[in-house]
């Protein structure tokens, strides 16, 4: 009896324990980087959107689990305030601002979420081989209003059917009339194929009452060692600004020639309706893995800006962000390390 007692409480022990499942992550990205902004150059030590979080879940029953997230940006540099997580007065402190964070639920209906969620980075970072690198895609797509994170988000994902999900995310008004956002995207991915299509909508915004709208549309092939992949986004009404639109494309690929050695380039051109405020960026990188958690790389950018703006080469997820005079066209050559672990807690 005692016996069947001790064995019957492992079991029980055993399938508490399995119910539960926390997660300790992160990513450390370091990079040293020569900016030259069209009229100096400089050189910089850069941590680039490293983070730290903890991900986990909690079996309610049988295909139902509560779901979260903690996830914050981490300053290896402790130079605060321009690291890539977005701008945060931390100058002196490891730890920035916050990253995708939520609570929410999960099961045969999808997913439930609430917290601080990515917006625009849901279909900028589908086929962006420069993340958090010189020459990031969105130092154009996020450069005239989208958000790429938003706070106050709720969000679902329906289930995958066929390699096909849905998603939608609703940021509410929150005493503000007609400030509410809400963005749709649909994913589908099946046998190196992937596409989706996002239309957002941000609200009333400036001083006008018209509402800045953007759709995007990506898609990407992978064969064996070879990727290709781009995508085309049309921002409508930027700023509350009657008929001030903006289309932006990009087109990139990558090669394996090696175990161990990537290559790869990437392209984007933005265009406005307004006079002279074009832009075009030309990024080249080489990736070489040390192992399946650990990269170096080497890479080089340029940006070319018409006498109307300023397109950064080094913004979007890259610290040390240097802002150049109006038609002025900066250039960046960077080597970096990236590490990145996932670690089982319980």
């Amino acid at each position: 009896m005692k016996a069947l007692i001790g064995i019957s409480s492992y079991c029980l022990f055993c399938a508490t324990s399995m119910s539960n499942e926390l997660n300790i992550y992160g990513q450390a990205h370091l990079s040293i980087d020569k900016i030259d902004n069209d009229i100096n150059s400089s050189t910089h030590v850069t941590s680039n959107s490293s983070r730290l979080g903890f991900n986990g879940n909690y079996e309610i029953s049988n295909d139902l689990f509560v779901i979260f997230q903690y996830e914050s940006g981490v300053d290896l540099t402790a130079q605060g305030g321009n690291d890539g997580n977005g701008s945060a007065e931390s100058s002196g402190q490891i730890f920035t601002k916050g990253r995708p964070s939520y609570l929410g639920i999960k099961g045969h209906f999808g997913e439930a979420l609430v917290g601080h969620m990515p917006f625009l980075d849901q279909w900028a970072n589908d086929y962006n081989l420069f993340a958090d690198q010189i020459g990031d895609l969105g130092n154009l797509w996020e450069a005239s209003g989208i958000p790429g994170r938003s706070d106050n988000v709720i969000y679902y994902k329906t289930p995958n059917y066929q390699g096909l999900n849905v998603s939608v995310s609703y940021v509410p008004e929150e005493g503000v009339n007609d400030s509410d956002l809400y963005l749709l995207t649909g994913h589908y991915k099946r046998k190196g194929i992937a596409v989706s299509a996002t239309y957002t909508n941000l609200g009333p915004t400036g001083a006008s009452n018209n509402d800045q709208s953007a759709y995007a549309i990506t898609a990407s092939y992978q064969l064996n060692h070879f990727t290709i992949g781009g995508g085309f986004q049309q921002e409508q009404d930027i700023s509350g600004i009657s008929d001030n639109d903006r289309e932006s494309i990009t087109l990139g690929g990558s090669l394996k020639i090696g175990p161990n050695s990537t290559i790869k380039m990437q392209f984007a051109n933005s265009s406005s309706d307004n006079q002279a405020q074009d832009a075009k960026q030309f990024a080249i990188g080489y990736d070489y893995t040390l192992g399946k958690n650990a990269t170096i790389y080497l890479a080089y950018a340029t940006m070319k800006n018409d006498d109307n703006v300023n397109f950064s080469v080094n913004g979007k997820g890259h610290g040390d962000k240097v802002v150049p005079i109006s038609g002025m066209d900066p250039k960046a050559i960077s080597f970096g390390l990236v590490y990145h672990f996932n670690h089982k807690l319980k």
